[in-house]
């Protein structure tokens, strides 16, 4: 993350993300009351995704010297993601993301041009498409709006920001 101070306690800034998740289940069996018995060998998942968002931050002090305070940050972002189940066949989908949300939290600078922060994202409107793939074709797509407000303690977001 980067950001440019374009005054007192307001900042423009970017954020790139890339995650990357491989797994393998060699094999589960299960019972359900007895009546319903189903087993799974040798299934594989994997999923990545890369992210970019641009943002607008206002700080607000909490102390006199000026080193903790709260912001609020408005977040405009594209997340483009593919997961894919048994590698070898050739099932996958691909699903891109745009949004623009509202997430405060809470900064401490260290020294004068870098500081330490914890946010939430508490809403977003974003636009969603899912396309589905079979051996290279398209088997299905999804588009959806969605507008949401929550408070998941549970997605944090720490980060390190550099000031230029």
């Amino acid at each position: 993350e980067a950001a440019f101070a374009i005054s007192d306690n307001h900042a423009v800034g970017v954020r790139f993300q890339y995650t990357k998740a491989n797994g393998l289940l060699e094999s589960m069996t299960a019972d359900i009351l007895g009546n319903m018995n189903f087993s799974i060998e040798n299934l594989s998942a994997g999923s990545s995704s890369i992210s970019a968002n641009v943002f607008y931050r206002t700080y607000f002090g909490l102390d006199k010297r000026g080193r903790f305070g709260i912001f609020w940050d408005y977040v405009l972002g594209y997340t483009r993601s593919k997961t894919q189940f048994a590698a070898e066949d050739g099932t996958y989908s691909l699903k891109e993301k745009g949004s623009l949300g509202f997430a405060p939290g809470i900064v401490y600078f260290p020294m004068n041009n870098i500081s330490i922060q914890a946010c939430v994202s508490l809403a977003e409107l974003s636009y969603n498409h899912l396309a589905a793939y079979e051996g290279g074709v398209v088997t299905g797509t999804r588009t959806a709006w969605k507008a949401q407000a929550s408070l998941n303690v549970l997605n944090l977001n720490f980060g390190l920001t550099i000031h230029l």
